[in-house]
């Protein structure tokens, strides 16, 4: 691969299990220098030996100052990292911009499963897709047919995502004689997390069985219902693209707004995220506030139990904060809101209604514009494979270190290759804003939300 000589990629947190020991080698290979930094044991196991290693062990408003340096004497040109909204990592951005300094950024596929996203300088709420319109991407790649293949819904590779997750927390929670024992940056520590993970798990079997129960008493109905996307509280996406705290603050503005706006012989469906562990105690919170808003006939929380997809096609909207699993309601033409900052969320594609009058008349997306944005993605920053099985790493390492190495960022050359003044195809539903709604846009009277239990 060319472009490689004389530069050196410093690697920070990756996806759990071998990527970027994987990564590494083949840029070593194509003459670039590799060097990594641990924050804990887990860290320090992955790279298990692929080049020089330094451990930062110190508080973190002496980060910034440390990283600088390590740039400086080890003469980085390129940093890799994994989810951008991490402290280190966004901190790492800053430190590098003015230096000069590549940032690779690594994310979940925003077109899952089967791919995996990588940018430049940010994802989710900071991807450069922010700053290119439905029309420029429409010249970009023409008119665009619905993709073959049939829909790919799901999570993806959900058993090596596990297991190596697994692995890597284990190492967390023992205690270490270098790094000591680890300090959660979340609000609870490693062994609550476990705890939690562990009552989930001992759960699983009857709540597989009476949720896919009450999944087919719903569809079986025949009733008209609006479908809510839960993500996880503490994931970057809420925490740092959204105004969400968490999601019982999603829960109370959804059910206020459906109380409000939807038909009488409408429901409102919850369905929990794939990796939900029950600290929030959702079930609770839906229950009680739409007890309190009299709606609680007409609320539903699925928590497991059946797929996504036999939810998707039956539903007449999708609602979400940011969650990429919207794109999965695009691909079937249902009316998307959109209440946090995602990339998805542009003209055309989401709705630009209040929440109250999108569960009252929600308004479909443009098909044909959705199908340009789906296409742009994929011949851009939509790599296929995957962080943590094996054939997927082997996959995306066919594509991945040559988009790295390469000068030109795929957006640009994608969107270099198109006239300037290319006409774009006018989108058919009505325009959505191009910001997500604030919280006081979305709901027509303020009200308080319940503390998160």
């Amino acid at each position: 691969m060319d472009n490689a000589a004389g530069r050196v990629f410093l690697f920070l947190q990756g996806p759990h299990g071998p990527l970027f020991r994987r990564l590494a080698a083949r840029l070593a290979a194509a003459g670039a220098g590799v060097r990594r930094i641990a924050f804990n044991p887990g860290d320090e196991a992955e790279w298990a030996g692929a080049g020089p290693l330094e451990r930062y062990l110190g508080p973190p408003g002496a980060y910034p100052d440390w990283l600088a340096h390590q740039l400086e004497i080890h003469r980085v040109t390129d940093i890799v990292l994994y989810g951008d909204s991490r402290p280190e990592h966004a901190g790492a951005i800053e430190v590098a911009r003015p230096r000069g300094v590549l940032c690779h950024c690594l994310e979940e596929g925003y077109l899952r499963p089967h791919r995996v996203t990588y940018e430049r300088w940010g994802n989710n709420g900071n991807s450069p897709l922010h700053g290119i319109s439905l029309a420029r991407m429409a010249g970009a790649v023409g008119r665009a047919a619905p993709p073959s293949g049939g829909r790919h819904d799901g999570w993806g590779t959900h058993r090596p995502h596990l297991w190596h997750s697994a692995l890597y927390h284990l190492r967390l929670l023992l205690p270490s004689r270098r790094y000591g024992r680890h300090r959660s940056r979340r609000e609870l520590t490693l062994w609550r997390e476990l705890g939690h993970y562990l009552r989930r798990l001992a759960g699983l079997p009857l709540r597989h069985v009476v949720q896919g129960l009450r999944a087919r008493r719903l569809l079986a109905s025949g009733r008209s219902y609006h479908l809510a996307l839960l993500q996880l509280s503490f994931d970057a996406s809420m925490q740092a693209h959204s105004d969400y705290r968490n999601s019982a603050q999603f829960v109370a503005d959804c059910i206020g707004a459906f109380a409000r706006g939807a038909a009488r012989d409408d429901f409102l469906v919850f369905k929990s995220h794939p990796f939900e562990d029950g600290r929030e105690r959702l079930g609770r919170v839906i229950a009680a506030t739409a007890s309190r808003l009299g709606v609680d006939q007409r609320v539903l929380f699925i928590d497991g139990g059946p797929t996504l997809t036999a939810l998707l096609d039956g539903a007449r909207s999708a609602v979400t904060v940011n969650s990429t699993a919207a794109q999965q309601a695009l691909w079937r033409g249902l009316p998307v809101a959109a209440l946090g900052r995602a990339v998805y969320a542009k003209p055309g594609l989401v709705s630009n209604q209040s929440l109250a009058a999108f569960f009252a008349g929600p308004r479909r997306p443009d098909q044909q514009a959705y199908w340009q944005f789906r296409r742009f993605l994929a011949e851009t920053s939509q790599l296929i494979g995957s962080f943590y099985s094996r054939p997927g790493i082997t996959a995306l390492l066919e594509t991945l270190p040559a988009a790295m190495l390469s000068p030109v960022d795929a957006y640009d050359r994608v969107l270099a290759a198109a006239p300037a003044d290319a006409p774009a195809t006018p989108p058919v539903a009505p325009l959505a804003a191009s910001r997500p709604l604030a919280r006081a846009e979305m709901r027509e009277v303020a009200q308080p939300h319940p503390v998160a239990v």
